[in-house]
């Protein structure tokens, strides 16, 4: 049956009960039905966690746990999570108009997403469905907030915008929405992938600042570790390098600013080095507690088992950030 936006958006306790009793009745994998509204609002939840685009036939079985579940709980394959995420997101021109508009609307209404999360969720735990079939993925990044935004400002998302304006799916979207709409639907995708790509970093260096090992853990505040590229975002020449987690460094407020701004880097054997204006600065007993020899560690840390920075970005940043930037 086809779905009006208000399916999607308007989901309450009952409504929520209903489906999931229709799809707890499916014969698994029978034939493919329709999308129930709220198997799609999961379905968008899932940016959160993966890139549909980096998911196909070879790999589609080392899909996060969390999508796996949520296949088996909808009596549907992993790939055909992956291609609603697809027709959601409108990576690929297919699908109809109604999807790209529930992604838009829920991506730029992130209280109304969470509440409509929320009430799926506790409509499958009163059924009796538990974490293990139905995961609360949104617990690990606190609700909607979406982790790495300071990296993208105007410019890198009207890079974004130019990049992608001539792909047939983005004139396909704008043939049906218009130019802000569609301006608006790329953002949010760009914000999903800066998210997945933030998440994966914290996690590489263990929430922990890779050059002080200064941990929030436990503070309850929000900010105080920050993920962001070690080759800036602009200056990636793919989508490849912007969402690849080695190119990635977690670092307190501090120590991230000063590696952004040049006053320090890495070298390809992971040793931290000072620009010499602020080494000249270390008798300076304020300066000294922030970056002297006590605070900083003598090499890049991150996590133990974790793939570590590739080489070629810390070169990069060596060669075009350290000691060049104002």
């Amino acid at each position: 049956m086809p779905y009006e936006l208000c399916d999607y958006l308007e989901i309450d306790a009952a409504e929520a009960a209903r489906q999931w009793r229709a799809i707890l009745s499916r014969e698994p994998a029978s034939r493919q039905e329709t999308f129930r509204p709220i198997e799609v609002v999961l379905c968008f939840g899932l940016f959160r966690l993966l890139n549909p685009r980096s998911f196909g036939g070879g790999n589609i079985h080392k899909l996060p746990p969390q999508a796996l579940a949520l296949a088996s709980v909808f009596r549907r394959t992993p790939s055909s999570v992956v291609n609603k995420m697809l027709n959601l997101s409108f990576d690929r021109q297919h699908g109809g108009r109604a999807e790209p508009e529930v992604f838009l609307r829920l991506s730029t209404e992130p209280e109304r997403f969470l509440r409509l999360y929320l009430t799926i969720l506790e409509a499958a735990r009163g059924l009796g469905l538990g974490e293990d079939q139905v995961p609360d993925y949104l617990g690990a990044w606190q609700g909607t907030r979406l982790l790495g935004q300071e990296e993208l400002g105007e410019r890198e998302v009207g890079l974004a915008l130019r990049e992608r304006q001539d792909e047939p799916a983005t004139r396909q979207l704008r043939e049906w929405f218009g130019d802000g709409p569609t301006e608006r639907i790329v953002e949010q995708r760009v914000r999903l992938g800066q998210h997945r790509f933030a998440s994966a970093v914290l996690l590489c260096f263990e929430h922990r600042c890779g050059f002080c090992g200064f941990s929030p853990e436990g503070l309850g505040a929000s900010g105080l570790l920050i993920a962001s590229h070690i080759k800036p975002w602009a200056a990636c020449g793919s989508e490849r390098e912007r969402l690849d987690p080695t190119n990635g460094i977690a670092a307190c407020p501090t120590h991230d600013r000063a590696f952004d701004a040049g006053l320090l880097t890495v070298n390809g054997g992971y040793r931290i080095h000072r620009a010499r204006g602020l080494q000249a600065r270390l008798a300076d007993r304020v300066t000294e507690s922030f970056f002297g020899a006590g605070v900083l560690g003598e090499r890049l840390v991150w996590g133990a088992g974790q793939e570590g920075p590739r080489r070629v970005y810390l070169e990069y940043h060596r060669e075009h950030v350290f000691e060049r930037v104002g």
